[in-house]
């Protein structure tokens, strides 16, 4: 017997046939059938059997699993990585599966031309989710309904919320909205302008310093409140004025400040997504805030990370649980429903809380432990350590380049 001879990599061999809009090929003496949707495509899937029939590559190979498996034949356009016999699809680098839905959307932006930023974000971040559930899930959750996503992968959210207190202070609200309008819609310095109100009217409005220090105040009937970036430092202060803070609908206990990160400890959250209301911290779409908010209440936009999401509802999909959310505007929310405000926000504050939040999971990883706890009736994390670290410090990467 020649070892040398036996050892060798046996060569591909392909053959194939077509009837009509079904095409069998036999890759490797294996079957497999493609019953196409045009006679147009079943022609040119044959070609491809016909071109590799006399000397079947390693690459041709790849792209005929691609024509039979949709998934295959997107993530080679997309640069995305392919097992040719699950059909799954991976982001280079990484053994996490992608959705098909969310491989859908790369597809389409890939053949737009559409940039991937936010969209591959998204995906880094969901990958962290120790949820198989969700991960899943979540970004059908998202097409459907009124979400936007930042160029960072978190999702624009609402939360409907009561002021409470004895008196509402608008100033804090307002100086939140227009610091963050102005630093990333305008990119200026908020440290330009000035806020101040109209004293005919009582409206709040913003002008540059260096107009506002040419005014004559009392002739123009205005007063001048302060710089808008020393102002959003100090939001906390004017809720204290008023004795007063935003809190929830349903308990009424939780104080709630725009600009501070708000959480709940993964493991006394519920990850059942047959659960519609359980323990978690509830945000959702506009459809569903605006239902829950009533003429009472206030509506939050806010932040979250796809590495929080806890829960989707089944009967429910406008809405779900996290174990964090980062507020930081108030929405206009009049005759019962949301102007949404369309401008791209202001997100480095929750990157930096990211950020740390990362490198703690660094740490625990590193000592053997999850980084990330187990929600209650949620699934064990099957994945290694080492495949959740690789996309943590990938993501870290990303932050700090």
């Amino acid at each position: 017997m020649n070892i040398n001879q036996n050892s060798k990599k046996m060569k591909n061999s392909v053959q194939g046939n077509q009837f009509g809009k079904t095409v069998n090929v036999f890759i490797n003496g294996k079957l497999r059938k493609k019953v196409c949707d045009t006679l147009e495509t079943a022609e040119e899937f044959f070609r491809l059997i016909l071109s590799a029939k006399d000397d079947p590559t390693d690459e041709d190979i790849r792209m005929l699993f691609a024509f039979l498996n949709e998934k295959t034949r997107t993530a080679m356009m997309c640069g995305l990585e392919t097992d040719p016999d699950t059909g799954e699809v991976y982001l280079a680098g990484f053994n996490t599966p992608v959705p098909m839905t969310l491989v859908e959307v790369i597809k389409d932006y890939h053949e737009k031309g559409y940039p991937m930023e936010a969209i591959l974000n998204f995906w880094k971040l969901l990958m962290l989710n120790p949820d198989t559930e969700v991960r899943n899930s979540l970004f059908d959750f998202i097409k459907t309904h009124d979400f936007v996503l930042t160029g960072n992968g978190y999702m624009v959210v609402y939360k409907a919320v009561y002021w409470a207190g004895e008196t509402f202070n608008p100033i804090a609200e307002y100086v939140s909205n227009m610091y963050l309008h102005v630093k990333k819609d305008w990119s200026c310095s908020p440290k330009k302008y000035m806020v101040y109100r109209d004293l005919a009217s009582g409206d709040l409005n913003i002008t540059k310093t260096k107009t506002a220090n040419k005014w004559d105040c009392a002739k123009k009937n205005v007063e001048l409140l302060g710089n808008l970036n020393k102002m959003y430092s100090n939001l906390d202060e004017y809720n204290e004025i008023s004795g007063g803070h935003y809190t929830d609908m349903h308990t009424r206990t939780m104080v709630i400040h725009l600009g501070q990160l708000v959480s709940q400890e993964r493991n006394l959250c519920d990850a059942d997504p047959r659960n519609s209301c359980s323990n978690g911290l509830h945000v959702g779409a506009t459809n569903y805030v605006e239902r829950f908010a009533g003429s009472a209440g206030k509506i939050l936009v806010c932040y979250v990370n796809p590495a929080h999401v806890v829960a989707v509802p089944n009967h429910d999909h406008s809405k779900m649980r996290v174990s964090e959310y980062f507020p930081f505007a108030v929405a206009n929310f009049e005759n019962g429903k949301i102007d949404i405000i369309e401008q791209s926000y202001f997100e480095s504050d929750y990157a930096d809380i990211e950020a740390e939040q990362l490198e703690d999971m660094v740490e625990k990883i590193q000592a053997e432990e999850t980084p990330i706890e187990r929600s209650i009736n949620a699934d064990e994390e099957v994945r290694p350590l080492s495949e959740l670290q690789k996309v943590i410090e990938n993501r870290l990467v990303d932050l700090n380049g």
